[in-house]
């Protein structure tokens, strides 16, 4: 799970993963407006925006292209996104510094550290961790 802030506003229509093994995968990415924070152990309030039981993960190292999303994610200008990726092969992830912490930005979004958790909603979490994918 992992926090966006957009710097304006802008269309999240989908991702390239960082997956731990090669092979056909079931992929999900849930979003939800503003911070995961207590809303880690629940799907209440996460909307599913992407479901494919077989993606081709291209392993470690290599970004799976998801494709798009069944509903980009519109993120407005000034607010904070949340998203939650799982994958069956496991998803590749830094170790982080601080939790909600800006590791990344391009001048339109920045991204922050986040957490690493089981691929079901669960109290199971690692943190403070770092995304290892690229946002469309």
């Amino acid at each position: 799970m992992f926090t966006v802030e957009a710097e304006r506003n802008i269309v999240i229509s989908s991702l390239a993963i960082n997956g731990g093994g090669r092979g056909a995968g079931e992929v999900k990415v849930y979003t939800r407006q503003g911070g995961f924070t207590g809303h880690v152990e629940g799907d209440e309030g996460w909307e599913l925006v992407y479901h494919n039981p077989a993606v081709t993960h291209n392993g470690r190292g290599q970004p799976t292209e998801l494709g798009d999303f069944q509903r980009s994610v519109f993120v407005a200008g000034a607010t904070s996104q949340s998203f939650f990726v799982t994958s069956s092969k496991n998803l590749v992830y830094q170790r982080g510094t601080q939790e909600q912490a800006e590791c990344a930005s391009d001048g339109t979004l920045a991204i922050l550290e986040g957490i690493g958790t089981d691929p079901t909603f669960s109290a199971l979490v690692h943190t403070p961790r770092i995304w290892g994918g690229i946002m469309r």
